[in-house]
């Protein structure tokens, strides 16, 4: 299996920030990987209480839905990486460099003007799966995991479905 998302910024990290417990792991391959899945599962059970625990505004409109869920997500991201991605740095890590890491103003602009066409397609397409106008096989397997990152799991449960389901269809999600 391929490293996902979490165990690529977990690497990058680790690379940058730990790297005298980088250079000891004996096959990073299989421990980003795993430590990728494991980062996965605990976004998904954390998220899912945020979830419930929230109460959505009766007025609530679709996109302030799928914006108030992304929310819930990325702080259910960043307590996750923070507690076993993100440890303490190591002493002579990174400290030389110039690069401060931070992005610039015009990077910054960019990554939310993509992040705010992306949460767009994302609702577009939710309401087009609600409406009957787009069908989950219509959706690659990318476009699907988009969905799925922004939707929380039981939303396949809408369409008779679920993410186990559609890997044993072969979909790769």
């Amino acid at each position: 299996m391929a490293i996902n998302h979490y165990g690529t910024e977990a690497r990058a990290y680790w690379r940058r920030w730990l790297p005298t417990r980088y250079a000891a792991l004996p096959d990073p391959i299989a421990f980003f990987t795993a430590l990728g899945e494991q980062v996965e599962a605990q976004v998904g059970d954390l998220w899912d209480q945020y979830v419930i625990a929230d109460t959505a505004p009766a007025d609530e409109t679709h996109e302030e839905r799928v914006a108030r869920l992304a929310h819930l997500k990325a702080r259910a991201e960043h307590e996750v990486l923070d507690e076993i991605v993100r440890l303490e740095p190591e002493q002579e890590a990174g400290l030389e460099d110039e690069d401060d890491g931070l992005e610039s103003d015009e990077e910054f602009q960019a990554r939310l003007t993509h992040l705010q066409h992306h949460t767009e397609w994302v609702s577009t397409t939710a309401d087009a799966l609600l409406d009957g106008n787009v069908r989950l096989s219509d959706l690659d397997d990318q476009q699907l995991r988009h969905v799925l990152d922004y939707m929380t799991p039981s939303f396949l449960r809408l369409f008779g479905t679920s993410a186990e389901d559609q890997r044993a269809r072969g979909r790769d999600l």
